[in-house]
């Protein structure tokens, strides 16, 4: 699957295929910089305000504007999504973002890294999901702060 680089989430690893940039200097720099096609790119850190982003390339870390990034497309093996963009299905979590009391009270609704979960219904503003045979319903914020991935 090709995304942009800048759509990686941290921790997320993707395979460079191509740089669309149309200024010569600019690939020129990213080429200088390591970033060529078929090389393995992994997204490091976020800024605080989201731009600039670091990446590691091997040993290496590179530092990219987010608008120089959404001119490179890596390919993945899946795509990550938040509960509240994700359609009816199952996926599995790969990180929950918040602060201690949110994640504690997701963990007690036995939401975690690595479950599997069932997105049951999407009502307006509530995300109805199964974990373990057991039903919540989630606002908007909150299925925002769940990231996952599909699962067949």
């Amino acid at each position: 699957m090709l995304i942009p680089l800048h759509n990686l989430f941290i921790g997320q690893k993707g395979k460079i295929v191509s740089l669309n940039n149309e200024e010569e200097s600019t690939k020129n720099r990213l080429l200088a910089m390591g970033i060529t096609p078929g090389k393995s790119i992994e997204l490091a850190h976020v800024s605080p305000f989201g731009d600039p982003l670091v990446f590691k390339i091997g040993e290496k870390k590179v530092v990219l504007r987010k608008s120089e990034a959404s001119k490179i497309f890596v390919d993945v093996p899946y795509k990550i999504f938040n509960l509240l963009e994700s359609e009816i299905g199952k996926y599995e979590i790969i990180d929950i973002k918040g602060g201690r009391n949110f994640i504690e009270e997701m963990r007690s609704m036995g939401l975690y890294k690595g479950v599997n979960i069932n997105l049951v219904n999407k009502l307006g503003n509530r995300i109805i999901i199964e974990v373990d045979g057991k039903k919540y319903e989630l606002g908007r914020g909150r299925a925002a702060k769940i990231f996952c991935k599909k699962v067949e």
